[in-house]
């Protein structure tokens, strides 16, 4: 019966150090980060949501395999479209993740603010982030809460390299609030390049630059980002 206290005790013990092992090295591979990007138009998924520049600033924790942040745009010609405030959550299993973003619109004089929930579009998003043999990206979103419609987005996209350049080619398509007459088509399509310039030894400046189109409203966008 000694014995078997002891091995108890022992399995107890190694345990409680791996699992304090665990925690430790959770937190220290945990990291926090905040950044601004300048786009010339703020264009998601093939619709405009700002006809002049914006600033879109971000803070974003990490741990492990969980990410929660926060994300906004504000579009510096005044107007009330694109005003935007979402935070978002996610976690992934390998090449899959699953996500939550709560969008909202707080713009005063417009909306009666942000903690009126009515304010607030709530999505739930499944991706593939595609791997070494099957490089493709694959992304669904369903709005949950807040659309009656819960509509459907959906989009693949195709990443390559040219020289130091990323590029990934990209088409989705949507319903309800994505498309004109609510029917599923596509709404968004097109490629995007970005790098990093490096200016210093210790700082490089990222840029990209979009071409997108959407048959669905006949528009087409260059939308050019510099990201700090």
């Amino acid at each position: 019966m000694k014995t078997i206290k002891k091995t108890v005790l022992i399995l107890i013990t190694i345990l409680s150090i791996s699992t304090i092992k665990a925690q430790e090295d959770e937190i220290s591979n945990a990291s926090f980060d905040i950044g601004v990007d300048f786009a010339s138009r703020y264009v998601w998924r093939g619709l405009e949501f700002s006809d002049s520049p914006a600033v879109q600033p971000y803070a974003e924790y990490t741990s492990g395999n969980f990410t929660l942040g926060a994300w906004a745009s504000y579009e510096t010609g005044g107007q009330v479209v694109g005003q935007e405030f979402d935070f978002y959550a996610g976690y992934s299993f390998g090449a899959v993740s699953f996500g939550f973003t709560d969008y909202a619109f707080p713009v005063d004089g417009i909306s009666d603010g942000y903690f009126q929930m009515k304010n607030h579009v709530g999505e739930a998003t499944i991706s593939f982030d595609g791997v070494e043999k099957f490089p493709l990206s694959i992304m669904l979103g369903v709005n949950v809460y807040n659309d009656d419609a819960n509509s459907v987005y959906t989009e693949v996209g195709y990443p390559f390299t040219i020289g130091e350049t990323e590029l990934s080619a990209f088409v989705g398509a949507g319903n309800e609030i994505y498309s004109i007459d609510g029917e599923f088509a596509v709404t968004n399509f097109g490629l995007s390049a970005s790098k990093d310039i490096k200016m210093t030894d210790a700082f490089s400046l990222g840029v990209s630059a979009s071409a997108i189109f959407n048959p669905d409203t006949e528009d087409a966008y260059l939308v050019f980002v510099i990201s700090l």
